[in-house]
């Protein structure tokens, strides 16, 4: 099968394993050729609710400068009961839209492939039944490692991290002749090389975030050396963690309710 196939089918199983109690929340999940919203509301409709139809949408813009592909998408429909004036069964969709959210939104699927969701919004009403409609874009993880220093995930084990591995540089003394061309250096040796930590911390709740934020302010004062592992399994020894930025106000994730705060993490390597 596809790539393309394999996520569909991934994402299938995960809707279909979408469960209230034991039994599972959905009746039907199925997947459709027809990227078109009007085809797609009416196949949905034809099966009893709840039910969701899988669909691949395209994929985003290409990014031109960098000459890479854009990232494939897909339409999630949702189709649920709703009779006007019971508060109940209206609240069921609802439900059914924070259920798939939980279960895709930020999910790893084919090892390396993570769903994000785009944007919600209703598809279609008619007073009895209401199909929803979630549109994701499924990103390729580049690293699936959290980086270490001195053999602890500083960062926390479910927060975003991005190693950026600064310039390697040199300093040396010019020097020249009287009566020739040229320039002559003396070469003085490597200067510290920097590395950033940067991305978001994420934990389950507050208390857990205060105690990261005091774990990586523990390794600045630490003014020792250690060693710097990356997700790509390149070390740097001699590191030492400078400063640590807390960026922006600290926020709550919309679906899972973790404590979020974006963040820049700085290393100087004394010695390559």
């Amino acid at each position: 099968m596809s790539e393309l196939g394999n996520i569909e089918s991934a994402v299938i199983g995960l809707i279909t394993g979408i469960t209230s109690g034991s039994a599972p929340v959905f009746k039907t999940v199925l997947s459709f050729p027809d990227p078109d919203r009007k085809a797609g509301v009416a196949q949905v409709r034809r099966h009893v609710s709840p039910a969701a139809l899988v669909i691949y949408a395209g994929r985003l813009r290409a990014d031109l400068r960098e000459a890479v592909i854009g990232l494939p998408r897909l339409t999630i429909l949702i189709s649920a009961e709703e009779h006007r004036g019971d508060a109940q069964v209206a609240g069921q969709g609802f439900d059914l839209l924070e259920q798939v959210t939980t279960a895709l939104d930020g999910a790893l699927i084919q090892t390396n492939r993570r769903l994000l969701l785009l944007d919600e919004q209703t598809a279609d009403t008619d007073g009895t039944h209401v199909v929803y409609e979630q549109r994701y874009a499924i990103d390729r993880v580049a690293e699936l490692t959290q980086p270490t220093f001195n053999a602890v995930v500083l960062a926390g084990a479910n927060s975003l991290v991005r190693v950026v591995v600064g310039d390697l540089s040199a300093e040396s003394v010019p020097f020249g002749f009287p009566g020739i061309d040229g320039e002559f250096r003396h070469q003085l040796g490597l200067r510290g090389r920097p590395i950033e930590w940067q991305g978001q911390l994420r934990t389950t709740d507050d208390a857990a975030m205060n105690t990261l934020e005091t774990q990586i302010e523990s390794a600045v004062i630490d003014a020792a050396a250690h060693t710097l592992i990356d997700a790509w399994g390149r070390s740097f020894f001699d590191c030492v963690c400078e400063r640590f930025t807390r960026v922006g106000p600290r926020k709550r994730h919309p679906v899972t309710g973790q404590a979020l705060q974006s963040f820049e993490l700085r290393f100087v390597q004394l010695s390559a």
